[in-house]
């Protein structure tokens, strides 16, 4: 089964946790140090698209196949919009520079970088539209649960456990891209909060999840070894 949704989700967890960080920092007005997240977006950026596209083309090979519209898509989507963002980031270094001066020139670095924004919050916006309709469809169609055969997750296999979390990951991830666009037309620094607020908190426990499979993925496959 090709998903490789490991490595995926850790990729996306820690992109959501440096952009939650980044807009954290843009909006306290403080000094930014682009390069790093040139770097931590390049990387993140770089794994997503590449098994983004694996994945989505992936169609026959996979036994689930459900799970290349609902991780495969939205990897590539994001790991295309983190690649641009580290392309920008390094390219534009000097203007961060002015960033956290507290005077004219760091409100024209502010005002230049909301302008960039704007137009980029319509993909971010129709982003959260796509990852909404997934937080239905795995909520409607009770999707996420681990066979039984997968250690720790496998247990609660017939239960709503999973599908809840997985919706509660989608929709906060969602919330986040649908409310960013708000946040970007006139800077509003309640709105961005409350952006960054669930992209950050998505993005942990997407890493911590993520980490965890690499037990329980392994412990699956040990289990069905017979039936590979």
């Amino acid at each position: 089964m090709i998903v490789y949704n490991t490595i995926v989700g850790l990729a996306a967890g820690v992109a959501l946790v440096l952009i939650a960080e980044l807009l954290r920092k843009l909006g306290n007005g403080e000094k930014v140090l682009s390069e790093g997240y040139a770097l931590g977006f390049g990387m993140t950026g770089f794994i997503l698209t590449v098994l983004g596209i694996t994945i989505s083309v992936m169609w026959p090979c996979n036994k689930v196949l459900h799970a290349n519209i609902l991780m495969g898509e939205p990897a590539l989507a994001f790991g295309v919009l983190l690649a641009a963002a580290s392309f920008f980031l390094w390219r534009r270094r000097e203007l961060f520079d002015d960033l956290g001066q507290g005077n004219e020139k760091s409100e024209r670095a502010i005002a230049y970088l909301v302008a960039v924004l704007r137009p980029v919050s319509v993909w971010i916006f129709a982003t959260g539209l796509m990852m909404a309709w997934l937080t239905a469809a795995i909520l409607y169609y009770h999707l996420g649960n681990a066979p039984p055969q997968e250690p720790i997750i496998g247990h609660f296999s017939q239960s709503w456990l999973e599908p809840s979390f997985l919706g509660l990951l989608w929709g906060l991830t969602a919330l986040g891209a649908l409310l960013f666009p708000a946040a970007v037309v006139n800077w509003n620094g309640k709105v961005l909060m409350l952006a960054r607020i669930c992209w950050g908190v998505a993005g942990v426990l997407l890493v911590l999840f993520s980490a965890v499979n690499y037990f329980t993925h392994i412990g699956l496959l040990m289990n069905t070894f017979d039936s590979l």
